[in-house]
């Protein structure tokens, strides 16, 4: 042979490369099989056998994308490589698997044909010019109705749930007794919230404290602020102890108290006796 076994090999599987896109993997196991299918001819030449023609490597299927599996006259099956016009249901059992699971594995949509392209338009247009059988229209249409019922029910429930989330959070009517929290103390005249209703701001509605207390319902000694201040402010007051002064007005009023009952008391005794005596001198006196 004027050439040697490894350039023969190197131009045949030159020449495969031009003709199909190989890798550098592709390329390297075919120049091995190529060149061993090179020295086993070469042998079999000398040993005056004939080569059986199974000996030949049969050409791997190529790889195609699944884009590409769907032609104009065929469709070619992504997992033997087999072609056909349309790729029903009992080839891919073979495979375990249905359409669905196909197109899923494979990324086509649902709505995907598995059918050449040319099949599918020619089933297209039969179709059309047949015109949509009566019952795939009543079925879109009841589909259609039932979305929008479907729909419609969604939005009055959505409705429905504002509606009641929007009356949970409504204030509730504001009394006397409610006025006056744990946080806040509310002003019954605006309604404004503050921790303390203070007598500059009853001013502004021409009214003083008693007067608000009168108005309202509320006791003389009722604190117009929040529970939780009162309660800090008590206890507060309780850990210093009593002002002083404080102390020395409360005997003060207590024992004013105390002399004006008994002043009243000793008038009402005095006037009690002195009315027999007049009665006496007045009968000595018409005498």
């Amino acid at each position: 042979m004027t050439k040697k076994l490894l350039e023969i090999a190197a131009e045949i599987v030159q020449t495969q490369a031009a003709s199909a896109s190989m890798t550098t993997m592709e390329i390297a196991s075919s120049l091995r099989e190529v060149f061993q299918t090179l020295q086993a001819m070469q042998k079999a030449e000398g040993e005056g056998t004939v080569l059986a023609p199974q000996m030949m490597p049969e050409e791997a299927p190529k790889a195609i994308a699944p884009q590409d599996s769907i032609q104009d006259d065929k469709v070619i099956c992504l997992e033997c490589g087999a072609e056909m016009r349309q790729l029903t249901s009992k080839h891919l059992v073979s495979h375990g698997m249905n359409q669905k699971e196909y197109r899923k594995k494979y990324g086509f949509t649902m709505a995907t044909p598995l059918s050449a392209k040319s099949l599918t338009k020619a089933r297209s247009k039969a179709a059309k010019k047949r015109g949509l059988p009566e019952k795939l229209k009543a079925s879109i249409e009841a589909r259609r109705q039932k979305k929008a019922a479907a729909s419609t029910e969604v939005a009055k429930s959505t409705q429905a749930a504002a509606e009641t989330l929007t009356a949970s959070k409504q204030k509730p009517v504001l009394t006397p007794e409610n006025s006056i929290q744990d946080d806040k103390v509310i002003c019954l005249e605006c309604g404004a919230e503050m921790s303390l209703l203070t007598v500059r701001h009853l001013v502004s509605h021409d009214m003083s404290q008693k007067e608000y207390r009168k108005k309202y319902g509320f006791s003389m000694r009722t604190p117009l602020s929040a529970k939780s201040l009162t309660k800090a402010r008590s206890k507060a007051a309780k850990k210093r102890g009593l002002p002083e002064n404080l102390k020395k007005a409360i005997e003060a009023r207590r024992q004013k108290k105390a002399a004006a009952s008994t002043k009243a008391a000793t008038k009402t005794e005095t006037g009690a006796a002195s009315k027999p005596k007049r009665a006496r001198l007045r009968k000595k006196t018409a005498s």
